[in-house]
C-alpha cells in the first residue's frame, strides 16, 4: 500500500510515532559561487553528520530574497550568475553540544575539496563570514525566505500560467552534476523563470517554474522538458523521478523509464488484482498511454486580477466554513476561471453553452450564496489570495448592474435597483436602527408564549418561500436592544467626575470613545441569557468606571454603521457613504484620534480599518474590546478568578487575523475563569445575517464544537458570532466584556486618583507607546510625573 498513491486503496486512518524536539538550534546560510562548490560543502556536511537539515538554493531562487534576507548574507546582494547558497541548521540538546555541531560542520566545510564561500568567484570570502545564527527572530528570516520561494515564484508567474513542481532525487554525490544539467535544460526549452531548491542531504531537488498551455507548441515544449528530465535524471545520474511527492500523471509515462519493463510488468498485475475495473485513481503510475503527460491539460485562464496567481494548492480549504456544504475557495475560483472562459469564446457550442447556463446557475448557492466572506482563505493561502473579498466584488457587479451574471444575482433580478435600494437602507439607517429592536421584542413575546418549535418551523417556511431572504429563527436569537443616548455616559463608580477629566501633562483628559455598533445597538440579551446583564455600552461603562476613565458615545449614534451589511452584500456605494459617516463622527468625538476609541463588535472595527482611514491619528486610536481592555484597563483593575466557571471562547475571524490577539483572547479569559476553552473551529460562518439565512452554512462550520462538559458558557467580541456559535454549543455566547465585568474591582486608590492618571500619549505621526507604563500604580500611589 505504502507508495501506491492510492492507486490499490486507500488509507483511512494514520498514527504516527513523534520524535523529541531539541532545544537548541541554530542557522546559517552559505553562499557559494557556483552549485558544484555548494553541493561538494553537502557531501562534506553529510558526512560529518553535523547538520540536522541542509536546503539548497539555485541563483534564480536567490535573486527572489528580500532585502531583509540580503542583509544578512555577505555578498548576496552582489553575487554572480550560477552562484547557489545552502540553509543549513544545526540541533543540540545543550548549548555546548549545539555548539560542537557547528564547530564541526564549519570545519567540514573548510577542509572539503573544491570548497569556496562567498558569491563571487574571485576573492573568496571565509566561513567566518557566514556565522550560525541563534537568534529565532534572525533565523526565521533564514526559513521564511526558504519555506515562501514556492509562493513567491508562484505568485509572480505570468497570468494564464500555472505552477508546476517536479521531484526529483539522486545520490548525494551525484546532486551537483544533476542540478547543473536541470538547470541547462530548462533554459535550453525557454523557461526563464524556473528555480531549483531542495533537501540538499538527502539529494533531493524541486524544480519550479510556470508553465502555459495556450498553444501546441506550449505544450510541445512541456512534453519535451520532462522527456529530457527523465533522461537526465534516470539514465544520467541514477536517480528517481520522485523524491517525496507523488508520482502523478506527469510522470507516469516515464515509469518504466524508470523501473525497466520488467517491473513495470509486475506493477500492472498487481493493479489488475487489487482494482479490476481501474476504479482508484486510474492513470497514475500506471498508464498505458506514453503521451498521457501531454492530455488533457487544464489551462489557467484569465479570470480576475484577485484570483488569476491562484495556484490551485488548497492550503485554503481547511479554513473554509463552506467546504462541507459546497464548495471551496480553490474550487470557486477554478469554477470562475471555467465560467469565465467559457463566457470568452467567440462562438460556443451547444455543449458548452449548456455547460456555461449549468454553472451560472449553480455558482449562485455554490459560489456566492454560501462563501461567507470572511478573509480566513487569506490567512492560509499562500499568494494571499482573498477568495471573499473577490466574491463580495462579484455581488457588487451584480447589484450594481454591471455584470447580470456576477454575484448572487442572475440575469433576471440583476439591476441598478440593488444599489438603489442599498442606498435608501443606508440614507434612512435610523429607521432600521429603531424597527429591528422593536421586531426582536415582538418575536420573543411569541417566543415566550409558543416556545422554540413553532417560530423554528414558521420561520423556515418563510426562508424557502422568500428565497433566502426571511432568516430562521433559533433560540439563541436576542430580544431588541435599547437606544443608546450619545454624549458622555456615567461610569461606575459613581464617584467618579462626570465633569471632563482633567488634562494631564500630555494634555489628553482620561477619556475614551465608545461605540456601541449598530448590532450591539439593536440586539440585547436571549432569552434566558441571565449573565447578560445591560448592553455593552452599560457593560464598557462599568469597567471604565473601575479604570479611572469617562466614556463618551458619538453624535447622532442611531443612524451610525459601519457599512459592513452593505459591503457583504455587495452594495459598495451605500458601505462607503455609512463607513465616511462613522469615520466623521469618530473623529470628531476622540478629538481627531487624541482620544482612544473601541469598536465593541471587532469585524466592525475591521470594517472600518478596511475602508480607507487616512488619517494615522484615527487609525492608531482604534480598539477592540480584548486589546483596549488588556492595554488600559486591565492595569488598573484587580482580577479574582470566578470559582467553579470554566468558560468557551470564540475568536471572531477579523480578530483571528490580527497577530496576538488570539493569545490576548485567551490569556484575558483565564484572569476570569478557572479555564478557558477555545472553540476550535476557524470560522463560524455566520457572516452576519447569512448563517440564520443559511443555516447550513453555520451548522456545517460548527460541526466540530466539542467543548468540556464543565463548560458553563462562552465569550466572544462579534454579536452575530454570539448567536451562531451559541445555537451550535448550546451554550450562551455574550461579549467578553461582561465575563471581565464579573471578575474584577477597581484597585485600591485608583478612582480617587482618576484625575492625575496620565492618558496615553500620542506621537507626532499618530502612533501610540505600549501600555506597559500606563496606570503602573499600586495601593493608591501616584505614578511617576515622567512616563519611561
Amino acid at each position: 500500500m505504502v507508495g501506491s498513491e492510492g492507486t490499490l486503496g486507500f488509507i483511512s486512518n494514520v498514527t504516527y510515532n513523534t520524535v523529541p524536539e531539541v532545544p537548541h538550534k541554530a542557522s546559517a546560510f552559505v553562499l557559494f559561487p557556483s552549485i558544484n562548490s555548494a553541493c561538494d560543502a553537502v557531501k562534506a556536511l553529510k558526512a560529518s553528520k553535523a547538520a540536522s537539515a541542509v536546503e539548497l538554493c539555485d541563483y534564480s531562487s536567490l535573486r527572489l530574497a528580500k532585502q531583509e534576507f540580503v542583509s544578512l548574507v555577505a555578498e548576496l546582494g552582489q553575487a554572480d550568475e550560477g552562484a547557489a547558497g545552502l540553509l543549513i541548521e544545526v540541533k543540540g540538546a545543550t548549548k555546548a553540544e549545539l555548539q560542537e555541531c557547528i564547530n564541526t560542520a564549519q570545519q567540514a566545510m573548510q577542509e572539503a575539496a573544491g570548497v569556496q564561500f562567498g558569491g563571487k568567484r574571485v576573492n573568496p570570502l571565509s566561513i567566518e563570514s557566514y556565522p550560525f545564527r541563534h537568534d529565532p527572530k534572525e533565523t526565521k528570516i533564514f526559513w521564511d525566505f526558504r519555506k515562501g520561494l514556492i509562493p513567491i515564484i508562484g505568485g509572480s508567474r505570468s497570468v494564464g500560467t500555472s505552477m508546476m513542481i517536479e521531484d526529483v532525487v539522486c545520490p548525494v554525490e551525484n546532486l551537483a552534476g544533476m542540478t547543473a544539467d536541470l538547470v541547462q535544460l530548462f533554459k535550453d526549452c525557454g523557461y526563464t523563470d524556473a528555480s531549483a531548491v531542495g533537501h540538499a542531504l538527502e539529494g533531493n531537488l524541486h524544480l519550479v517554474f510556470a508553465q502555459g498551455f495556450r498553444t501546441p507548441e506550449e505544450v510541445a515544449t512541456f512534453g519535451r522538458l520532462l522527456k529530457g528530465m527523465a533522461e537526465i535524471v534516470v539514465h544520467k545520474y541514477d536517480g528517481s523521478l520522485k523524491g517525496e511527492h507523488g508520482t502523478g500523471r506527469n510522470m507516469a509515462p516515464f515509469v518504466e523509464v524508470e523501473w525497466g519493463a520488467r517491473a513495470t510488468a509486475i506493477m500492472r498485475r498487481i493493479k489488475q488484482v487489487f482494482d479490476p475495473h481501474n476504479l482508484l485513481n486510474p492513470g497514475v503510475i500506471i498508464n498505458n498511454d506514453p503521451n498521457a503527460h501531454m492530455m488533457f491539460l487544464k489551462p489557467s485562464p484569465p479570470a480576475a486580477s484577485l484570483i488569476d496567481n491562484c495556484m490551485e494548492c488548497g492550503y485554503c480549504e481547511a479554513y473554509c466554513p463552506s467546504r462541507d456544504v459546497t464548495i471551496t475557495p480553490r474550487q470557486r475560483i477554478q469554477t470562475y476561471r471555467e465560467i469565465s472562459r467559457l463566457r470568452a469564446l467567440p462562438q460556443r457550442t451547444q455543449d458548452q453553452q449548456k455547460r456555461l447556463s449549468i454553472m451560472e446557475e449553480t455558482w449562485q448557492y455554490d459560489g456566492d450564496s454560501t462563501c461567507a466572506a470572511d478573509g480566513m482563505c487569506a490567512t492560509r493561502c499562500p499568494v494571499n489570495i482573498n477568495t471573499g473579498e473577490f466574491t463580495k466584488q462579484l455581488r457588487t457587479l451584480a447589484v450594481d448592474g454591471q455584470d447580470p451574471a456576477a454575484g448572487a444575482a442572475s440575469a433576471a433580478s440583476s439591476s441598478s435597483w440593488g444599489s438603489k435600494l442599498a442606498m435608501f437602507g443606508a440614507n434612512h439607517f435610523k429607521a432600521i436602527n429603531n424597527g429591528v429592536p422593536f421586531l426582536l421584542n415582538t418575536v420573543d413575546v411569541f417566543h415566550g408564549i409558543l416556545g422554540p418549535r413553532p417560530l423554528e418551523v414558521v420561520s423556515s417556511t418563510l426562508n424557502k418561500w422568500t428565497n433566502r431572504i426571511v432568516p430562521v429563527w433559533n433560540p439563541y436569537i436576542p430580544k431588541g436592544g435599547h437606544t443608546v443616548k450619545p454624549g458622555l455616559h456615567p461610569t461606575v463608580p459613581a464617584s467618579l467626575p462626570t465633569q471632563p477629566a482633567r488634562a494631564t501633562q500630555s494634555g489628553i483628559p482620561r477619556q475614551v470613545v465608545f461605540l456601541p455598533t449598530c448590532v450591539n445597538r439593536m440586539m440585547g440579551a436571549a432569552r434566558g441569557d441571565n449573565r447578560y446583564k445591560g448592553s455593552t455600552l452599560e457593560v464598557f461603562g462599568r469597567l471604565a468606571g473601575k479604570a479611572g476613565y469617562q466614556v463618551i458615545v458619538p453624535e447622532d449614534v442611531s443612524g451610525l454603521c459601519c457599512g459592513m451589511m452593505f459591503d457583504s452584500r455587495g452594495g459598495k456605494k451605500a458601505a462607503g457613504l455609512k463607513s465616511s459617516e462613522l469615520i466623521t463622527a469618530l473623529s470628531q468625538a476622540s478629538q481627531m484620534g487624541k482620544l482612544p476609541i473601541v469598536i465593541d463588535n471587532s469585524p466592525c472595527l475591521a470594517q472600518l480599518k478596511a475602508a480607507g482611514l487616512n488619517q494615522d491619528e484615527m487609525r492608531f486610536s482604534l480598539y477592540e474590546p480584548v486589546s483596549f481592555t488588556t492595554l488600559f484597563l486591565a492595569p488598573a483593575l484587580e482580577f479574582e478568578r470566578i470559582k467553579g466557571r470554566h468558560v468557551a471562547l470564540h475568536v471572531p475571524c477579523t480578530s483571528k487575523q490580527v497577530p496576538g490577539l488570539s493569545e490576548k483572547f485567551v490569556e484575558l479569559a483565564e484572569k476570569c475563569a478557572e479555564s478557558a476553552t477555545p472553540t476550535g473551529i476557524p470560522c463560524c460562518g455566520m457572516a452576519g445575517d447569512r448563517g440564520l439565512r443559511f443555516p447550513e452554512l453555520t451548522a456545517s462550520a460548527c460541526q466540530h464544537i466539542d467543548l468540556p462538559a464543565n463548560v458553563t458558557d462562552g465569550y466572544s467580541t462579534s454579536r452575530t458570532c454570539e448567536i451562531g456559535v451559541s445555537n451550535a454549543a448550546n451554550r450562551y455566547f455574550r461579549s467578553i466584556l461582561f465575563l471581565v465585568d464579573e471578575a474584577t474591582k477597581p484597585k485600591a486608590g485608583v478612582v480617587e486618583a482618576a484625575g492625575e492618571l496620565p492618558q496615553q500619549e500620542v506621537g507626532q505621526d499618530g502612533s501610540r507607546p505600549s501600555l506597559t507604563n500606563v496606570h503602573e500604580m499600586s495601593g493608591g500611589q501616584k505614578p511617576a510625573n515622567k512616563q519611561t
